[in-house]
């Protein structure tokens, strides 16, 4: 997301001559003014124009020297040392342009425009006190100066007061409401508290009155894809880069919306890109990254690059708090999420949330997301001990609540995903940091101490692909839930719009992680087994048409690819029984809709590879004792399938298997997986109070003998 405009004093000129004020303000309003008026200044009114055209046109260094030889026959005028005072603003002489400024204050002390000049010198030098001061003194001499009301509100949300900057826009809207730029700016400042969908309606009306401009098409394109209208995203990337073809940053948010959209075009475009992608210029959010090539070194290299711009740290760990001389009765744990709602975080994290030892922790959820009163949320609240509904709350606001709250731990559950407000780990919330279950992969910054993984994600040797020291649990890091519900309803093939005879086969991942690498082997399987067909997940009308078209171009008639719509959960969970076979995908695999599959009854079939994305099946399954769903390579995968496709009473044996070890086998064991979580917590708290670096730890499965004691030991690398 690209933040705010400043306006130029042109600008706002523009908006003051093309839109009178609304009738809503008093009669008595001072009328908009940029510079004293000509009775009070001595430049003559011709001259004042010809050096603002200078200025509006970005001539910095002619309009400063145009200024300077006015100004020895014009030294009483405010005007000619205000423009002086931002000339050398634009050129970070910041001594003389305070300077100039404040010789224009004295000379014009009535007129806004020089407090606000000074106060734009006072933000880039980060003196937010005075900075404040002289905007708010600029908007006590005209409350109604655009310049003013615009530039305060930038101010404010670069400081992490967007709820501040809000109104200030709205009033600046009223006065000049088709200025482009005050639209723009206001729908950054609605987005950042929360308000997504003013933000897209600001966005698109800010574009309306400025097609040209080219951050408002940015941050619309992102809106239109949070609201899955990719088709139409996809538009707005393409005139992007027709005008910059060399912005990295949109190229993979084109690249995305493409794969999401299950046009195969991405690849070829994606090679033509792939060594530069993020690492020349503008960084890319690695999560638009992850299903286009399974490769955790360049990934790596990406994300770095991205946490570098976005969340550069403040505060290191061994200088934020006291280490206390034991460890405290109960340990704080803060976890930070938009996602407390009924959600894919919370179908995995209520049966965590739910077997904490809330004697020895105490449990705070930080929810950025949507306030909403559906079941899951309304579990969340009773399970922690503190529910924080922070949607409102700014960067700022947040960061100091979380440290007001003494949390010993503070665990990112989002990462670089959707709706993330990771960046606020670059500030030290706790003592420890930890990355967990939201993204499958590095963050690419030393503000995250650890990182939440298991052995078979993250395999010996691997350590080179993370930032992060690696905390590995047992089994699986995924945690999972063995009480949820799955609704009574017998679905019928009929009633999902199945036939009713052949083989189905399944994958209801979300539409960008399928490539042409397994659709090709999908495909070919269907051509061997007579009469079976395909069902996934819809990605909407023309993600279907487009997948459709791919399967008969490989030899497959288009109908026997079904799309399934979206339902509950509990719902879509009871639909999967009438499936026979689940078919992962690769660069990114399965996640909790593996889980999904495997807590239904439906064996997933996977392919490890190298990323931590797709190695997240393998993981899931060996925690199942599955392994016979775990194929070597693609013709091993290709292989299997085909052969639980033929051998009816093979698919039975294992899925009746998989019904046996989902009561037995640690994948499900929510309150054993809570106690080897609270291992690390412990173990690496331990470290930090014993003034010990972060370092891999490797969390090791209790003795579950009678004579032993039945608590996990952790080792350190």
């Amino acid at each position: 997301m690209t933040f705010a405009h400043s306006l130029q004093n042109a600008d706002v000129m523009t908006a003051a001559q093309n839109s009178a004020p609304p009738r809503s303000l008093a009669d008595s309003a001072p009328p908009h003014q940029l510079h004293p008026k000509s009775a009070n200044d001595p430049l003559p009114s011709s001259m004042r124009e010809r050096v603002s055209i200078v200025f509006a046109a970005g001539r910095y260094e002619d309009a400063s020297t145009a200024c300077a030889k006015l100004l020895q026959h014009y030294a009483a005028s405010a005007f000619l040392w205000t423009i002086q005072g931002l000339c050398h603003l634009k050129r970070r002489a910041l001594n003389d342009a305070l300077t100039c400024l404040n010789r224009a204050r004295e000379l014009a002390p009535s007129t806004p425009e020089a407090y606000v000049g000074m106060a734009d010198v006072y933000a880039v030098q980060g003196d937010i006190k005075a900075a404040e001061t002289h905007y708010q003194m600029a908007l006590t001499l005209d409350a109604h100066h655009l310049l003013a009301l615009n530039n305060f509100a930038n101010f404010l949300s670069e400081i992490g007061r967007p709820e501040d900057a809000a109104p200030l826009l709205d009033a600046a809207r009223e006065l000049a409401p088709d200025n482009a730029v005050i639209l723009y700016n206001l729908a950054n400042a609605k987005r950042q508290i929360g308000d997504t969908a003013g933000a897209k309606e600001l966005y698109r009306q800010a574009l309306d009155h400025a097609p040209d401009l080219y951050e408002a098409r940015s941050n619309y394109g992102q809106m239109l894809c949070l609201d899955r209208e990719f088709e139409a995203a996809n538009a707005q990337f393409a005139k992007l880069l027709a005008i910059n073809p060399d912005d990295d940053r949109i190229r993979a948010n084109k690249l995305h919306a493409m794969a999401m959209l299950n046009d195969f075009n991405w690849i070829s475009d994606y090679q033509t890109h792939r060594r530069h992608l993020g690492l020349r210029g503008t960084p890319v959010a690695p999560f638009m990254t992850l299903g286009l090539e399974d490769n955790p070194d360049l990934l790596r290299l990406r994300a770095q690059a991205y946490a570098e711009s976005h969340m550069p740290t403040t505060q290191a760990a061994t200088t934020c708090a006291a280490r206390p001389a034991s460890r405290p009765d109960r340990l704080r744990i803060g976890y930070f999420s938009a996602d407390f709602h009924n959600h894919a975080t919370m179908h995995l994290m209520s049966g965590l949330l739910r077997s904490h030892d809330k004697s020895r922790f105490e449990i705070q959820l930080f929810s950025y997301g949507p306030d909403r009163s559906d079941t899951q949320q309304d579990f969340a609240r009773e399970a922690a001990d503190k529910f924080h509904a922070v949607g409102q709350l700014s960067d700022h606001g947040l960061i100091a609540l979380a440290q007001a709250e003494d949390l010993d731990i503070a665990v990112d559950l989002k990462g670089f995903t959707g709706r993330s407000r990771s960046g606020i780990f670059a500030s030290r919330l706790a003592p420890l940091h930890m990355s967990f279950l939201g993204y499958p992969g590095t963050m690419g910054t030393p503000a995250m101490d650890y990182l939440i993984t298991d052995s078979v994600v993250s395999p010996v040797g691997s350590e080179r692909h993370f930032e992060e020291h690696l905390i590995r649990l047992p089994h699986s890091y995924q945690p999972n839930d063995d009480q949820r519900h799955i609704a009574p309803r017998q679905f019928t093939r009929a009633d999902c719009g199945l036939p009713e005879e052949g083989f189905i086969f399944c994958c209801f991942n979300n539409s960008y992680k399928i490539t042409p690498r397994e659709f090709d082997i999908w495909m070919r399987l269907m051509t061997k087994v007579d009469g079976s067909v395909l069902w996934l997940l819809s990605g909407g009308p023309t993600s279907e048409a487009n997948l459709r078209r791919e399967a008969e171009l490989r030899g497959v008639c288009g109908d026997r690819l079904i799309f399934a719509g979206r339902m509950q959960q509990d719902e879509h969970l009871a639909r999967q029984k009438v499936a026979d076979l689940f078919l992962d995908t690769f660069a990114v695999n399965a996640h909790t809709t593996c889980s999904d599959a495997l807590w239904a009854g439906l064996p997933v079939l996977t392919r490890p590879g190298q990323q931590f994305a797709a190695r997240v099946g393998a993981s899931l399954l060996s925690a199942m004792n599955l392994p016979t769903l775990i194929a070597k390579d693609d013709a091993d995968y290709e292989a299997r399938a085909l052969q639980y496709a033929q051998d009816p009473d093979a698919l039975l044996a294992l899925r009746s298997k998989l019904m046996v070890n989902r009561r037995r086998t640690p994948l499900f064991d929510t309150s054993g997986y809570a106690r080897n979580l609270e291992s690390a917590f412990d173990a690496a708290f331990e470290r930090w109070r014993l003034e010990q670096p972060p370092a891999h730890l490797t969390v090791n499965p209790p003795d579950t003998r009678p004579s032993s004691k039945p608590s996990a030991s952790v080792a350190a690398a």
